[in-house]
């Protein structure tokens, strides 16, 4: 009986020494410690793809470091403010993309420059699918219940959606179409209707249990009610939303950022995320143009030959790929060029303005932004971004709301006359000549005659009014940064002296893009032609200054030896793009793709040639605009010579009917 007994028992431990081996050997060759390392590492790396079988939602170990929740879905509107954090830095951001599972399929962190991802508190986001399995007891149901009731005792958690389902499906559909460039998006109506019961569920079911929720600060919003056609409106929307967030608003940096950027959330600006855009797609109910002239909702009108549904595809692109430029408080001033030459061979200021220094951070603009990521967090180099006098131009019109066409001239040095222009007048319109002291004192009416009558706002900027070594670059420059000094216009005309418009309310009722200016009065004239006549104008007028010659081809030379090598020339030829005649120059104000080409335009003025005819298509083929440039029709205007002024004892302005009566006296400024 006892060999029977010690017999089992040596059975017994030769198994248990069995499975030892067996589980040593295991855990040597798959490292369990290091897989379960690995599920905390990855979760914090921006941008990681996290294997779908590691079904992970609940906050980390660390999750004392999340400051507030959001709980939202593709396509909802949120991003664009995520966007705007992030870009300005003012908090640590984590985005996690769920499945229908619910279980993390990407993840991206933005940190701020000021703090450190381990050991600051972050927002937590978390994109959920609207075809996910909710039903209970499903895996994406309890990962929901669990993460939302997890230590999450004085958080605040967000639900941020559209009132919109059908909207909120299309901007996704919009989006998916841009991500795979030349696929179709899905806007036809049974689709949809396959989408929509399933989206519905899943949003109901989300909005009642965050609101049963009765141990957490939970609070839905939606993202028709942040939008606002006032400034002072939109500005309170957001500091109530930020302060939700956990940001602290009284802090300075952030203050400053607020007053320099709400005008981006204005209604007008973001037309191109609301509600009623994407339902109007769906539901092919485009309005109709209005014979008079208004502002409201123009945008739908001006996509020229493509689909209004591939234009706003276009602009919401625009808008993710980056459309926040630098703040002054950005910049660092007094910077020299890192290039090789050196390009400050005149004046260090003609280089260094607009805080483009290099060549890369020229191409910045032009890189393709990263599919993996959400949207760009790098701030754009351009648009007076080096602060300068024509700051105090944007601190009198940030907060006009009545000038909502602007058009706008300069003339430095008595070069020309105020332009022309016939027609009526709207009482939206307003009319800023920006003038060195010389020009404003030749342009006043003398003191014994009674004041001539014209509907022009004189600024007198000083002496020094003149950025550049040579003035003629201020006046290429100011063509693209009227959106920079005048952020709540709707649209900017550009025109130079030797400009004439003629019923400009006409034209903006017609207009069927949102860039737009003359053809060439030379029809055949390409940017690879002008290249040489702009060098032959340049020796006529430098006969007595043979280095500036010099400098100017030095710089246009320059330039040609890139845009070869690019290959500019060789595709605006194939696109058959004839010159601009740009002493006429049309835009929309505050749209996301004019932004990114108005940027490109304005570093390429200065960082090469200053010339603007030289390089106004370039930006456009880089970033594939083009099709939002058009040209103005001849019977809207016409264009003169140049004409001194400094010798006329008083100026000539042209006849105009202001509202139907007759034009008001001038109103004259000076800014010290």
């Amino acid at each position: 009986m006892r060999s029977i007994i010690s017999a089992r028992r040596i059975r017994f431990c030769l198994l248990l020494l069995l499975i030892y081996f067996i589980l040593n050997f295991y855990i040597k060759f798959t490292d369990v410690s290091s897989i379960r390392q690995s599920i905390v590492n990855f979760k914090w790396h921006q941008s990681e793809i996290i294997d779908h079988q590691l079904c992970i939602t609940e906050p980390c170990s660390l999750d004392s470091r999340i400051n507030t929740i959001i709980w939202t879905h593709d396509g909802t509107g949120l991003m664009k403010y995520i966007q705007w954090i992030a870009t300005r830095k003012l908090a640590n951001i984590r985005i996690s993309q769920l499945d229908d599972d619910c279980c993390i399929i990407k993840e991206n962190y933005f940190s701020s420059s000021s703090s450190s991802p381990i050991i600051h508190k972050f927002i937590q986001i978390y994109i959920i699918s609207l075809s996910a399995n909710i039903t209970q007891p499903s895996v994406c149901f309890t990962k929901i219940k669990q993460t939302a009731n997890t230590n999450v005792t004085g958080i605040n958690q967000i639900y941020f959606r559209r009132k919109s389902i059908h909207a909120t499906i299309l901007f996704q559909q919009l989006d998916l179409f841009k991500k795979k460039h030349n696929s179709h998006a899905q806007t036809d109506s049974s689709y949809f209707t396959s989408k929509i019961s399933k989206a519905r569920a899943i949003i109901q079911y989300l909005q009642n249990y965050f609101t049963t929720i009765s141990f957490t600060k939970w609070k839905i919003i939606n993202s028709e009610d942040l939008v606002h056609r006032h400034l002072t409106d939109c500005e309170k929307s957001l500091t109530s939303f930020l302060t939700l967030l956990g940001l602290n608003t009284s802090d300075t940096v952030l203050k400053n950022v607020l007053t320099y950027d709400s005008h981006r959330f204005i209604d007008d600006a973001i037309w191109w995320d609301q509600s009623e855009v994407g339902e109007r797609i769906l539901n092919r109910s485009i309005p109709t143009r209005p014979s008079n002239l208004t502002y409201s909702n123009d945008f739908y009108h001006l996509h020229g030959t493509r689909s209004f549904e591939q234009y706003s595809a276009d602009s919401r692109q625009c808008y993710r790929d980056g459309t926040f430029a630098q703040i002054p408080s950005e910049t660092v001033s007094n910077r020299k060029s890192t290039d090789s030459p050196n390009r400050c061979l005149t004046n260090s200021f003609d280089c260094r303005f607009s805080d483009i220094y290099s060549f890369d951070d020229r191409e910045q603009l032009y890189e393709e932004s990263n599919r993996n990521d959400y949207f760009s967090i790098k701030p754009i180099k351009c648009g007076f971004a080096v602060p300068s006098i024509f700051d105090k131009i944007r601190e009198r019109f940030a907060r006009n709301h009545t000038c909502e066409t602007i058009i706008l001239t300069s003339i430095i040095n008595c070069y020309d006359n105020l332009p022309g222009t016939e027609g009526n007048i709207p009482s939206s319109f307003c009319y800023v000549a920006l003038l060195d002291t010389k020009t404003f004192n030749a342009l006043q009416p003398p003191p014994p005659q009674p004041q001539r009558q014209t509907h022009w706002t004189l600024i007198d900027l000083g002496d020094n009014a003149a950025l550049f070594s040579f003035p003629a670059k201020t006046i290429e420059t100011l063509k693209t940064c009227g959106q920079r000094m005048f952020p709540l216009a709707k649209w900017i005309i550009w025109l130079d002296g030797k400009a004439y418009l003629m019923r400009i309310a006409e034209l903006l009722t017609q207009a069927q893009s949102s860039v737009f200016a003359p053809r060439h009065t030379t029809i055949d004239r390409t940017s690879a032609i002008e290249v040489n006549y702009t060098i032959e104008r340049i020796r006529e007028r430098e006969t007595e200054s043979p280095k500036n010659f010099d400098k100017f081809v030095m710089d246009i030379k320059r330039q040609e030896k890139e845009y070869i090598r690019d290959g500019f020339y060789s595709r605006a030829d194939k696109l058959n793009l004839t010159l601009y005649d740009i002493a006429l120059f049309v835009y929309r104000n505050n749209h996301p793709c004019n932004f990114r080409y108005l940027c490109g335009w304005h570093n390429e003025v200065n960082y090469f040639a200053y010339r603007g005819q030289l390089s106004v298509y370039y930006s456009a083929i880089r970033l594939n605009l083009i099709q939002h440039l058009h040209y103005l029709p001849r019977n809207f205007y016409h264009t003169f010579g140049h004409s001194q002024i400094c010798s006329l004892a008083v100026p000539q302005p042209s006849p105009v009917q202001k509202n139907g009566t007759s034009p008001t006296g001038p109103e004259l400024d000076r800014i010290d």
